[in-house]
């Protein structure tokens, strides 16, 4: 099954300085999981309204567990929305 995670700021998001370690942690995290087979694809919104990320898992449950382990969404810079997502239409990969 795939999730779709939508990433938004949360009650600790900051533009300051510190925001850029937050930021590094979330994407080292997010590269241990594509590593890992888990996420599918992701990234930010071109309009820095947050981002989303493709998840492939076995239930929704693993993929919150995925999400609260993130280390930008425990400490409240990032809150994450679960959606489950049945793909209808798909583009082959372009070669």
């Amino acid at each position: 099954m795939h999730v779709a995670v939508i990433y938004s700021k949360g009650p600790a998001w900051t533009d300051s300085d510190a925001a850029q370690d937050q930021i590094e942690s979330h994407k080292a995290y997010q590269h241990r999981n594509f590593d890992a087979g888990k996420l599918v694809m992701g990234g930010p919104f071109i309009d820095e309204a947050g981002g989303m990320a493709i998840y492939e898992a076995q239930s929704k449950e693993e993929v919150e567990a995925i999400v609260q382990n993130d280390p930008a969404v425990k400490s409240g810079f990032y809150l994450a929305s679960l959606h489950s997502w049945r793909i209808a239409v798909r583009r082959p990969p372009s070669r």
